[in-house]
């Protein structure tokens, strides 16, 4: 079973917790199969950037290299996308519009092929980590220009709902959108350069966690 990895986007080179623990959990570095966060969903969007970014700053300067870097997006046949998640070693959602990424993970019946996945390593950052959970929350008071605001279905590959970037003075999207919501489902929300990794339906966290359940908020 996969390893998984949620967090925010990371600016700069990944931190050295998150390095030490992926030089362990990727045993197979053949393939990493990158689903675009940004892609050609959009004008002017470079789909391009998804990769070059993962590949030089993040995978290369911690001295995690690939033999091959695919990338996933609209350019790509279903079947080929396919094909490259079945085999990859490693699986990226990358950052970028949640929605835009999930309707094309749908569009292309990418969920079966993720889930099934026997990658040792899925990772999810930002929009991509979100829409690994069950579900995730689109929201103004998020940052989403782009996303429609709501309630969406996730991969589902954790029981959960995943929200990065999350401050406790963000009041407006915790009372209107997180605090209802965790009363049906169980919310994990990580601050700016915080993560979480999940091996075998155990979590653990890294940097400032906080567990929103039954509409409390509590810090892990």
């Amino acid at each position: 079973m996969s390893i998984h990895y949620y967090s925010g986007f990371f600016e700069t080179t990944l931190p050295e917790q998150m390095v030490e623990l992926l030089r362990k959990d990727i045993i197979n570095r053949k393939s990493i199969a990158i689903i675009a966060g940004y892609g050609n969903w959009l004008p002017n969007e470079d789909p391009k950037v998804d990769l070059n970014f993962a590949k030089d700053i993040w995978f290369d300067p911690a001295g995690i290299v690939f033999d091959e870097y695919h990338l996933i997006d609209r350019n790509m046949p279903m079947e080929r996308a396919h094909t490259l998640l079945n085999n990859a070693s490693v699986i990226l959602l990358q950052g970028g519009y949640t929605t835009l990424q999930n309707a094309f993970i749908l569009e292309y019946e990418l969920t079966a092929a993720i889930k099934e996945s026997k990658a040792d390593v899925i990772m999810g950052v930002s929009a991509g980590a979100k829409n690994m959970g069950s579900k995730f929350v689109c929201a103004s008071s998020n940052g989403n220009a782009i996303d429609k605001n709501g309630i969406y279905n996730g991969l589902g590959l954790g029981n959960f709902c995943y929200e990065p970037y999350f401050s406790l003075g963000n009041d407006e999207l915790i009372q209107n959108e997180l605090l209802p919501l965790s009363q049906k489902l169980d919310i994990y929300a990580t601050s700016d350069g915080s993560f979480m990794r999940v091996k075998d339906g155990e979590i653990s966290a890294f940097g400032t966690t906080y567990l929103i359940s039954d509409s409390e908020i509590h810090k892990i």
